[in-house]
């Protein structure tokens, strides 16, 4: 046996259409602002990863200059045969 279901129709029935509303502006602001303001998230990787950079030069450099010293003291300080 088969059972059908019906659904009256309505002959006053209406269709009820919606807006869609658009979506309200994120408050990411401009790169533009960014930059002249300063606080660009690109621009402050780069300075920190240059600044990084520098000191580590800067410890290389120190290290080189204390071992070349390190070095000239100690032969200086052996007796020749």
């Amino acid at each position: 046996m088969k059972t059908v279901l019906t659904t009256p129709v309505n002959a006053n029935q209406t269709t009820q259409t919606s807006q869609l509303i658009p979506a309200s502006p994120t408050s990411v602001e401009n790169p533009s602002t960014w930059m002249r303001d300063g606080y660009s998230p690109t621009e402050i990787i780069l300075a920190a990863a240059i600044l990084t950079s520098l000191s580590i030069g800067g410890i290389a450099t120190v290290i080189v200059a204390v071992t070349g010293l390190v070095k000239t003291l100690v032969h200086r300080g052996k007796p020749k045969n």
